[in-house]
């Protein structure tokens, strides 16, 4: 074994950094994927629901009086929705009903969003409802139509689409290398 000049040997040192160099970076990986930095802070303006998406289709992930602090983590573009969190509870709030103080009154997200530099965020199902509502009733529930996944794209060059129809009292065209006289 290879001795260092302080008595130790090379490879316990070159573990104990390699070791202490891995520690700190796990527990911060975990904040970042797991916590979202908040951006703003808001107020419910009047009595509304804690939807599960950007729609009022998603279910209801709780009920929030007028005048309920919020964090706002970004709105959809043009902020009629925002990404909320209140407590324990995460979801989307229609932008109408979230104000911001600015000069002694409330502001609301929906008009002046860009001027307080409330993020644009996007929204997917799949990510979102994993990361926020695994255990909820309806988790397991489709989401409202128009919001799943795409389609599946149908295989490229496998498939020909069908033949179009011809206008009404014409005959059908000759399939390719046939021809009539």
């Amino acid at each position: 074994m290879e001795r260092t000049r302080f008595g130790r040997t090379a490879w316990v040192r070159r573990t104990l950094l390699v070791a202490a160099a891995l520690l700190p970076m796990e527990p911060l990986a975990q904040v970042v994927v797991t916590r979202p930095i908040p951006t703003t802070q808001a107020f419910t303006t009047a009595a509304v629901n804690l939807r599960a998406g950007p729609d009022r289709s998603f279910p209801l992930v709780s009920w929030l009086q007028g005048g309920t602090p919020v964090t706002v983590f970004g709105c959809l573009n043009g902020w009629h929705w925002c990404d909320v969190a209140f407590g324990f509870n995460r979801g989307w709030v229609y932008g109408r009903f979230l104000a911001m103080p600015f000069n002694g009154q409330q502001v609301l997200i929906m008009n002046s969003g860009p001027r307080f530099g409330v993020p644009m965020v996007t929204f997917s199902v799949g990510p979102y409802w994993g990361a926020h509502y695994r255990g909820r009733p309806w988790y397991h529930q489709p989401p409202p139509r128009g919001w799943g996944p795409p389609p599946p794209r149908p295989p490229s060059g496998s498939q020909r689409p069908p033949p179009a129809r011809p206008p009404s009292g014409q005959p059908p065209p000759a399939p390719p290398g046939n021809s009539r006289r």
